[in-house]
């Protein structure tokens, strides 16, 4: 009997490839396992979904080797990805690359190679040239190739046969290893001894003996590392005892990940009334081992972690796992030492400043049932975590928990929220400032809300002053106002320590010619470029574009080019003149791309070496300093300058979390908010720390327009290098969408994207407001018959234009 494989590959095509597996293969073959197999011209890595006996009506092409020996995805993940790109609308393939670490992903490098062992005489003198250098080298990079000989030409001879291109697959990345030594039987210590003795018989002491002797006192097996840390224990002492075959070596796996954190379970505190009734609700849940959605309401320092943490060790002593997200990788450092004190080696962290290895490694240990605990950021919810129990999803509302590029465009938490529906497994989804649709989904029953509405111990929320820079603007200490000044100025004196937020990179906005206007613009995207004073550059935050500092204007070549606005970076030079004495650490985008930044800063300031962190909305998250008693937001309204009807929201999460920094233990905690707008209904609640008030209004203006979580949004954007072609495909995109809703007011657009060019492509879009009861099937559907009626009209130059699918768009 036939066997079939369908196979997925990292594209956007949405249907599997069916191809016939050999006799060979067929005992080898399972969904999970990835392949090698031909594809158009070329040889390329798929993924294996399903295998079946059901002859396709159309010639097949063969599986030409199975590249792993046990799946690397395991059905529960495979059915996640299933679930995810037909609810996200992209390719399965490209679903799978996502869930997948690196090392184990699609990733092939296309090589070159002659088809035949003789040289074609067909070929002129160049091209034989060309195919014996090719021969003469085992694997040729295509890229190489078309480098040194261009592209054409190597597109010439593929079409002569002389040449044929293939993906060389990047096979698993083998795990890391280190050197473990044993006695080579059980009586070698025995023997060890008498060997000892014969060569004092003789009174002749070598180095190895008297290694042998320290040998004998240690516990071996023992890693090379360790014993190579005593002085008589080098490579050359332990060779010479393995050749006496009293000792042996082998390789064996290694965690190289190192988590120097203490454990002492010891720390694990005990939960106040409203902690433990929140943590009794979940532990009943997970003693049915059934799904249940949970949402954890508690304001800012009242110990949300600490129930996450009773939680997870109730469903660890049951046998299952656990899975615990948080928005961005600068929180890690903290919540893993937290979570290290109690579950110690237990736990594998997953995010994309680590090493491929580092993941890689991290992965596996998860996969193996080594470790039962993953943390992580967005990426984390695919850990392959055996006997899935519990999911935590931290600060739940955070932005950064949407993937916007590459598809999928997922949403962390809702995959999770899915993820634990498939293993009858309890979602924990926390936060001060739970969003509008998390909040929403409580009040309709799809999540039971759990309320933390008190600090613990003696910490108390903090006092918030609203400035209004309307009444300031004359009264400035340089970025501050008196009042902030004055209350960072007391907190130096009593060295506390002060969190300042501004919410824009760089020392300034821009630059701006100060004769004729001109404002240097990115070439590649319509956006001005900002100012980066410490390395005297230009910088694009959208495509990475960066130029040096111009000495006169590109306009009129007038030299009265300045910098207008300002950033991080000019903060931090100007408190530096204000506070002299101080130690400044800043916290951005900037200072943070090393892998080891984020850990580095925060322990930096949780040592006391610095007095003010000043950063980005980074600092606003998660960060639990006790000596943090002033804090102050420089610009309270830059989030309303953002297009997008969540920019209220938004912006009270930003303020409410921000000003929950402070005071987080005895000390007494002042939070100033400088702000344009102070009747802003998002800055008048997060000064009473009302987040019930902000919601219910937020919500009211949210149901009159029909916005979510009244209802879903999907975002189309057109992409290409030409405005003409872009807009033609926009239109006749978007009159299809409206033909088969019949409804034009669940429409918006087409009309050019916020940003209306970004890396050289411009772009438009158009904005679909469906019913939030459309699940994944009738989203499915609608956009399927979007396509087949486009199809039928689509403009000429059409195909240079990509259509990218967001559902579930936030902006």
């Amino acid at each position: 009997m036939s066997l079939y494989a369908d196979i997925v590959f990292p594209t956007a095509v949405r249907q599997p490839f069916t191809y016939e597996l050999p006799e060979v293969l067929k005992e080898n073959a399972a969904p999970g396992r990835r392949v090698w197999v031909p594809l158009q011209k070329h040889k390329a890595i798929g993924m294996i979904v399903n295998i079946h006996d059901r002859t396709p009506n159309f010639n097949t092409r063969k599986v030409e080797k199975i590249l792993d020996e046990e799946p690397v995805l395991s059905d529960e993940l495979l059915r996640l990805t299933e679930w995810m790109y037909r609810f996200y609308y992209c390719g399965w393939g490209e679903t799978v690359q996502a869930a997948l670490p690196a090392g184990l992903n699609f990733y092939a490098e296309k090589k070159v190679r002659a088809v035949m062992d003789e040289i074609p005489d067909y070929l002129d003198e160049k091209e034989q040239d060309i195919v014996a250098e090719v021969q003469s080298e085992e694997a040729y990079s295509l890229k190489e190739a078309n480098k040194r000989w261009g592209d054409k030409v190597i597109k010439r001879l593929v079409g002569q046969k002389a040449l044929e291109i293939w993906e060389e697959p990047a096979l698993k990345m083998e795990p890391n290893t280190e050197t473990l030594w044993r006695w080579s039987t059980e009586d070698a210590p025995e023997k060890a001894r008498k060997v000892i003795r014969e060569h004092k018989e003789k009174d002749q002491s070598y180095k190895w003996i008297r290694a042998l002797e320290l040998l004998l006192e240690l516990n071996l097996p023992e890693f090379q590392p360790q014993l190579t840390s005593h002085d008589l224990l080098e490579y050359y002492t332990l060779n010479r005892i393995s050749e006496e075959g009293l000792i042996i070596s082998k390789e064996v796996e290694a965690n190289n990940l190192s988590l120097k954190y203490e454990y002492d379970p010891s720390q694990l505190k005990t939960l106040n009334e409203e902690q433990q009734e929140a943590y009794e609700a979940i532990e009943e849940v997970l003693s049915k081992n059934q799904f249940a959605s949970f949402l954890l309401f508690g304001i800012t320092g009242s110990g949300k972690t600490e129930v996450y943490i009773h939680a997870l060790k109730k469903a660890l002593e049951q046998g299952k796992g656990g899975l615990v997200l948080v928005p961005e990788i600068g929180l890690t450092p903290q919540i893993v030492e937290r979570f290290y004190h109690i579950f110690g080696d237990d736990i594998a962290v997953l995010h994309s400043r680590l090493t491929n290895r580092e993941r890689y490694d991290a992965w596996r240990a998860l996969q193996k049932g080594e470790k039962s605990i993953a943390i992580g950021a967005r990426s984390a919810v695919f850990a392959p975590v055996q006997d899935l129990g519990l999911i935590i999803v931290d600060e739940e509302h955070d932005a950064s928990y949407k993937q916007v590029n590459p598809a999928p465009r997922y949403h962390g938490r809702d995959v999770a929220i899915m993820r634990a529906y498939m293993n009858n497994a309890a979602v924990v989804m926390g936060s001060a400032t739970p969003s509008m649709v998390s909040l929403h989904g409580a009040k309709k029953g799809k999540s039971k809300m759990l309320s933390l509405t008190e600090r613990p111990f003696e910490a108390t929320l903090p006092e918030v002053k609203v400035l209004d820079m309307k009444q300031y603007r004359s009264a400035m200490r340089g970025p501050l106002t008196v009042p902030l000044f004055e209350a960072v100025k007391e907190a130096m004196e009593q060295e506390e320590q002060a969190i300042l937020l501004y919410n824009r990179r760089g020392f300034s906005s821009y630059l701006q010619c100060g004769h004729c206007g001109e404002i240097p613009e990115c070439p590649n995207c319509s956006v001005s470029l900002t100012f980066h004073k410490s390395k005297k550059q230009l910088r694009c935050h959208y495509c990475g574009y960066s130029e040096r500092q111009p000495r006169c204007c590109r306009e009129c070549n007038h030299e009265a080019v300045a910098p207008r606005g300002s950033g991080t970076q000019k903060l931090e030079e100007e408190l530096s003149e204000l506070f002299p004495d101080a130690r400044t650490l800043r916290m951005d985008y900037d200072t943070t791309s090393g892998k080891e930044a984020h850990a580095n800063i925060l322990q930096t300031f949780g040592r006391k070496e610095a007095d003010i962190l000043v950063g980005t909305q980074i600092v606003g998250k998660g960060l639990n300093f006790p000596d943090v008693t002033v804090v102050g937001v420089i610009d309270a309204d830059t989030e309303l300058a953002f297009p997008s009807f969540r920019s209220g929201e938004r912006m009270y999460q930003l303020l409410s979390q921000v000003a929950g920094r402070s005071g987080r233990a005895e000390k007494k905690g002042r939070v100033f908010f400088q702000t344009w707008q102070p009747d802003h209904p998002a800055i008048k609640t997060a000064r009473k720390h009302d987040y019930k008030s902000f919601a219910r209004q937020e919500l009211a203006y949210r149901k009159m327009l029909e916005y979510p979580p009244y209802s879903r949004i999907i975002r189309f954007t057109f992409k290409g290098k030409r405005d003409t072609r872009v807009r033609r495909v926009a239109y006749a995109f978007t009159e299809s969408l409206t033909e088969v809703l019949g409804n034009m007011e669940a429409v918006l657009g087409p009309s050019p994207a916020a940003i209306a060019r970004m890396q050289n492509f411009y772009r438009w879009e158009s904005l679909l407001k469906i019913k939030p009861s459309n699940g994944a099937s009738a989203i499915e559907r609608l956009i399927d018959q979007t396509f087949e009626r486009y199809e039928n009209r689509k403009p000429k130059g059409a195909s240079s234009v990509r259509i990218n699918v967001n559902v579930d768009a936030l902006e």
